[in-house]
């Protein structure tokens, strides 16, 4: 017969089964969740500045998708304990404000984190370049010198371009004065349509499929077309990418992935980037437009 010491053991040891049981039962189907506020960009300098918009998040745990989110989020996650935690950036890219693609130059965040059923863990992931990102322009105007190609025809009477110092706020990020690429209409005789700014030609990018991403911040307050001069060895023709519209007195940051227009080009093709308008008739003068920050990168 046992004693009343060791039935009381039993007692509590069965008890301690029981309730540890009913916990793990309990949080069964609980997720835990990840908060993303920001994130943090380390950039080598030579790969340009640190002007980026990373818009959204491509998230995994253990290898499996979990999905895009737009920043800021709180994910759910229902893996617990230590969980391997690989996070991508997103951005809104050919002027969508709800299409995010991933941007294939960032090399992703990896981190493991003790994931707890209920609890929220706030994360801020870095993003680096990828060792193997080839960044083949950087253009942002600040040693007074460019890769612009003078226009032609020059500027009518009256028309002004050039590089200025102007206020740059992107979304309340980046505050300061920067040197910018100024296009400005002051004759209001009659309606033009001509180049803006037109950039260096630049041949060898992939044409395997692989992104061609081109960035550009600009302000304006016409409608301004981006548009490519593509050079295979057998021809040259003009292909027109996209409307920017009026950007409402602010700065906006655009992502361009150029694939569509390189993929499967034959080898030597190149492409020369500019951007053109179509001024209104009888506009008032002083209609003006700016850009800064223009890079072109990919994978090799």
């Amino acid at each position: 017969m046992r004693s009343i010491a060791q039935i009381f053991i039993l007692v509590i040891f069965s008890a301690s089964i029981f309730f540890e049981a009913g916990c793990k039962q309990k949080d069964a189907g609980i997720p835990s969740r990840i908060a993303i506020d920001a994130v943090s960009l380390n950039i080598d300098p030579a790969n340009g500045n640190t002007i980026h918009q990373i818009k959204g998040v491509q998230v995994f745990a253990n290898q499996e998708l979990i999905g895009n989110f737009e920043l800021p989020c709180k994910i759910p996650v229902d893996k617990l304990g230590n969980v391997q935690i690989d996070i991508f950036p997103l951005v809104f890219i050919n002027g969508s404000s709800s299409n995010l693609t991933l941007y294939t130059p960032l090399e992703g965040y990896r981190d493991t984190l003790n994931l707890v059923a209920g609890k929220t863990l706030t994360v801020l992931p870095t993003f680096t370049h990828r060792k193997s990102t080839v960044v083949r322009w950087i253009e942002d105007f600040e040693d007074n010198n460019s890769t612009l190609v003078p226009i032609s025809p020059s500027p009518f009477p009256g028309d002004t371009l050039g590089i200025v110092s102007r206020d740059f706020d992107l979304n309340g990020a980046f505050k300061g004065k920067s040197n910018v690429y100024r296009f400005c209409f002051e004759d209001i005789d009659s309606a033009k349509y001509f180049d803006v700014g037109s950039f260096l030609e630049y041949a060898d990018l992939p044409t395997n499929g692989s992104g061609v991403f081109f960035e550009f911040d600009i302000k304006t307050d016409l409608p301004v077309q981006l548009a490519l001069r593509r050079k295979t060895p057998t021809a040259s023709e003009l292909v027109p990418y996209m409307v920017v519209n009026p950007t409402g007195g602010q700065w906006k940051r655009f992502y361009v992935n150029l694939v569509y227009e390189l993929a499967n080009q034959p080898a030597n093709t190149s492409i020369r980037i500019f951007f053109d308008v179509n001024k209104p008739a009888n506009s008032v003068a002083g209609r003006e437009i700016l850009f800064d920050n223009l890079r072109l990168s990919y994978l090799k």
